[in-house]
């Protein structure tokens, strides 16, 4: 016979693991209007991490996005993108990247890449942002032929003023 104090972890290691199981099956998208119980449900997902939808199952692969920066002096111009050796600091700025998908922040974080991208390049006077998304298809269409594509959504140019 298990114990209280048995019973209760146990308790709530099947509620944490059905929170996880239903953010991962999409629970939000389930209701047009969150009802009481899934806005707490959500809080706690937020709160616990049990609130990732763990997308990469999903049938759909994300778009990913990559920027380019395009460094000009008024007699040369450089072509490059903000890379390095260590995998790790890529990843971190390709995480970065991804919040380009969000409309509202497009502008701020174009300007914050621009900027630091001409600390970087003191020499240059001007920069122009790319961000580049790569449009994936879904299964039924990669079938059908449909093959991924660059499309640039988002071109901002930068001038240093003095």
């Amino acid at each position: 016979m298990l114990s209280l104090k048995h019973r209760f972890w146990l308790f709530i290691a099947t509620f944490h693991l059905t929170v996880a199981a239903l953010h991962a099956a999409h629970l939000e998208e389930w209701f047009d209007e969150k009802p009481w119980l899934l806005k707490q449900l959500t809080a706690y997902g937020d709160f616990t991490g049990t609130g990732n939808i763990f997308s990469f199952f999903a049938p759909h692969v994300g778009n990913e996005i990559a920027v380019v920066y395009t460094l000009a002096d008024g007699k040369h111009q450089e072509v490059t993108r903000l890379e390095g050796p260590n995998t790790e600091s890529n990843r971190r700025i390709q995480t970065i990247y991804n919040f380009f998908s969000i409309e509202e922040a497009q502008p701020l974080l174009a300007k914050s890449c621009a900027a630091y991208m001409l600390r970087q390049h003191p020499t240059s006077n001007m920069v122009r942002v790319t961000v580049i998304d790569k449009k994936i298809p879904d299964m039924a269409a990669f079938r059908a032929g449909s093959q991924p594509r660059w499309e640039p959504f988002l071109v901002k140019d930068f001038r240093v003023t003095r």
